[in-house]
């Protein structure tokens, strides 16, 4: 896939995937995000993965969220967060499991935690 506007094919993509349907990992939305995002090499665009948690699942299943970054050669950049569920045995492997595709954007966050240690 070019890269010339790789972002707003990956925005066509996210007003495809309809979240309140359950789409399923494997579908054709599917395959075209996984194309685009885990290129080995795209030609004319970087992906870049910059955040990733998985979550606590079921018996069945556990979850997985990817942010990734993609620069295009033109110098724009947007951030796509795609989050499924994995199986959580070999018993489920090659389910279909579901999936959501969304642009984010990254915003700075300053928390306080609390650590050990005595105060005063």
């Amino acid at each position: 896939m070019s890269g010339n506007n790789v972002i707003e094919k990956l925005r066509e993509l996210e007003a495809k995937v309809d979240a309140k349907a359950w789409p399923k990992v494997g579908d054709d939305n599917w395959k075209t995000i996984d194309e685009i995002i885990d290129a080995y090499q795209p030609e004319g665009y970087e992906v870049e993965d910059v955040h990733e948690e998985h979550g606590a699942g079921t018996r069945w299943t556990t979850t997985k969220m990817v942010v990734t970054k993609v620069t295009q050669a033109d110098g724009k950049v947007a951030y796509f967060r795609v989050w499924n569920e994995k199986p959580a045995t070999e018993m489920q492997e090659g389910g279909d499991f579901s999936y959501s595709f969304a642009e984010v954007v990254p915003k700075e966050v300053v928390a306080i935690i609390y650590v050990l240690g005595r105060s005063a």
